[in-house]
Formats: structure tokens, C-alpha cells, sequence
């Protein structure tokens, strides 16, 4: 089975593909840079144990990481369960995307491998939203040429900078608001943020499809907090919680032929 992990700023999205390309495990852990190998270990080693993984069960393995200190610690975990060989996303590695950019290398691996997934699985053009620590929008036109980017500060990095800026601002949830207009200052804050990224993404999403031409555009939400705002938008957004995971397999499979 294909070992995928998608290592992130704040957490690691880890899954098991079997040959067809079907998950058949998907798990989530937090990125944690003080983290030894063997504590990793340890957690990935049960983690497949309570979904009836062995590790003799993973035989192949690909990561895509922003997070460069962490990527090898968590190879060289996964190695020690089992003695596999890794494909790690980035320039040269084979994705079947063209990218016009100007500096690929700036490119994040799991922009990349949402791209991957999206063009598989859209007509193009398509509008990739992408909320997690940061919140990014990436255009892929009808040709299936990937555009560009949009990065915006996350969810909770907003109420976090928030938070410290200006006393008595902590300790609001980012939960669905109560009312659009709070009547206390929890209310007012969470209102604020939550109505406020989803304000933002639909309207990067309609200047994209006005300036762009891509009137027919479809527009697909991944990422660790997308169910939290995705439900207050009133355009259609799809949702895919797995998409930088199918991504990565399918670059895989890219690069074993």
C-alpha cells in the first residue's frame, strides 16, 4: 500500500492507498517540530494499528511538506516501520501540471498536488480553495495550466493576530456565529472572522471567473477548516476533504512509470 503524507503548519494528513487508488485510511496528526523519530514512530505505528494496518502493509511512499525540518523526521519514521523508498514533491518531480508561474520552486507541494486532483476529477477551468493554517485559491484555466495563486492569512491565524493586537479578543470559538450582527463581543469577533474569510473567498472566487474568463469555472474547498466556513457560502462550493491526499497518489503513479 502507498503511504501519502501531506505535512502542513499545523497538521499532517496521513493516508493508505491501496493499488486501485482507493483510501482506505485517512488520519490526521499534529505537526509538531520538537518531535523526535521514534516519538513519530510511535504515533504512526498506532495509528495504523487502530485502522488493522501492519507495517509490512506500506510498500510505497510519497510526501508533499511546507515544512522542510519535518519532512525527514517523518520519512525516516515511516522507514523504520518499513524499508520503503520515498517520492517527495517538488521541482522535478513529475506531476503531469504546467505551471506558469514565476518561480516554480515557490510553488507549495500541496498546491500542487490539489491541482493534480482537481484537473483529474474537473473540467477545467477550476477554482481550488484550499483553507487551512493559510487560506489559498489557486486558478487552473481550461487549457489545465495552473495560473496562479491567492494567499490569504487562515481562520485562525486571523483571530490569533486578532487576539493579541487587542485585549479582551481571545477565547471565541470558531464555530458558526449565532447572528450576523453579534450582541457581545464573542458574537461580534466570530462574526467578524467567519463571515469575513467567507466574504473573502466568494469574492476572490467571482473576480477570478470575471477577470480570468472563466465564467464556468467550478470552484472545490479542501483543507482542514474548509466544513467550517464552506456551510455559510451562498455560491455552490464543493467539497473534497481529500484532496491533496488523491493528488499525491496520483503523482505517484506519475513517477513509477
Amino acid at each position: 500500500m502507498l503511504f501519502a503524507a501531506d505535512i502542513g503548519n499545523s497538521c499532517i494528513d496521513i493516508g493508505l492507498f491501496d493499488e486501485a487508488g482507493n483510501l482506505k485510511m485517512k488520519s490526521k496528526i499534529s505537526s509538531v517540530g520538537s518531535r523526535t523519530v521514534d516519538e513519530y514512530t510511535v504515533v504512526i505505528s498506532g495509528l495504523l494499528a487502530a485502522n488493522g494496518f501492519l507495517p509490512d502493509a506500506i510498500t510505497d511512499g510519497i510526501v508533499s511538506s511546507v515544512v522542510p525540518g519535518l519532512t525527514a523526521v517523518i520519512k525516516s519514521a515511516v522507514k523504520k516501520l518499513s524499508d520503503i523508498s520515498f517520492v517527495e514533491v517538488g521541482p522535478g518531480t513529475k506531476n503531469g501540471l504546467k505551471i506558469r508561474i514565476d518561480v516554480q520552486t515557490q510553488l507549495g507541494a500541496d498546491i500542487v498536488a490539489n491541482a493534480v486532483a482537481a484537473t483529474s476529477e474537473y473540467r477545467t477551468p477550476v477554482i481550488i480553495i484550499d483553507v487551512g493554517t493559510v487560506t489559498t485559491i489557486t486558478a487552473v484555466d481550461a487549457d489545465g495550466v495552473l495560473e496562479g495563486v491567492i494567499i490569504s492569512p487562515g481562520l485562525k491565524v486571523s483571530l490569533d493576530a486578532m487576539a493579541d493586537a487587542a485585549s479582551g479578543l481571545n477565547d471565541v470559538s470558531l464555530l458558526k456565529p449565532k447572528r450576523f450582527i453579534g450582541k457581545n463581543t464573542a458574537e461580534s469577533v466570530c462574526s467578524g472572522v467567519m463571515y469575513g474569510h467567507v466574504f473573502m473567498i466568494e469574492g476572490f472566487v467571482s473576480e477570478i471567473r470575471r477577470m480570468q474568463g472563466y465564467a464556468n469555472a467550478r470552484a472545490v474547498m479542501t483543507g482542514g477548516l474548509a466544513e467550517t466556513v464552506r456551510p455559510l457560502c451562498t455560491s455552490r462550493i464543493d467539497y473534497d476533504p481529500n484532496f491533496v491526499l488523491k493528488g499525491l497518489f496520483l503523482i505517484h503513479r506519475k513517477n513509477q512509470k
